[in-house]
């Protein structure tokens, strides 16, 4: 079926001097190297990218006989697959795993950072006083958590805001 459409659509496309199409890919890289093998016009830009963004984002409506959860086990076997790939890429190392595992640690670690910063940070507009108070970034998420508004924080809080405290 492929090889069908590809001959009415693109062979056409080359026998006429400008086409009336081009193809839209995410990548502009990809999109010159059809160009050079296929002489098919690729365009990349915001409209490219947007238009794929809504096909991934609607992709279930298209197909008429996806069932609910096939969509996320198709992504899910695609990730493992590539993982598969990208630690079998390497085969020569015995501590690959470990060199992986080291890796994943200090993302999230830095993840945790960025988003515990990011709490300091949105929290303190509504409560800056609790910046300057409380310097763990843990402390500080759930006690912004417990808190909540600061104009409903009583004296009837207090001893859930000293068991927060303690841990």
């Amino acid at each position: 079926m492929r090889g069908t459409f590809w001959n009415l659509v693109f062979q056409k496309s080359r026998k006429v001097k400008k086409p009336k199409f081009s193809l839209g890919v995410a990548e502009s890289k990809i999109g010159s190297h059809i160009y050079e093998e296929t002489k098919i016009p690729c365009q990349s830009n915001e409209f490219v990218l947007e238009l794929l963004r809504g096909v991934r984002l609607h992709f279930d409506r298209f197909i008429e006989n996806l069932k609910p959860g096939d969509l996320e086990k198709a992504q899910l076997g695609l990730g493992h697959s590539y993982s598969r790939a990208k630690v079998k890429f390497n085969v020569n190392r015995v501590d690959n795993m470990v060199i992986q595992a080291i890796f994943v640690l200090d993302t999230l670690d830095k993840d945790v950072n960025s988003f515990s910063m990011r709490v300091r940070e949105w929290y303190s507009w509504h409560f800056p006083e609790l910046v300057k108070i409380v310097n763990d970034n843990y402390l500080y998420a759930k006690l912004a958590k417990y808190i909540k508004d600061k104009s409903e924080l009583s004296e009837d809080k207090l001893e859930g805001l000293v068991d927060n405290t303690r841990g």
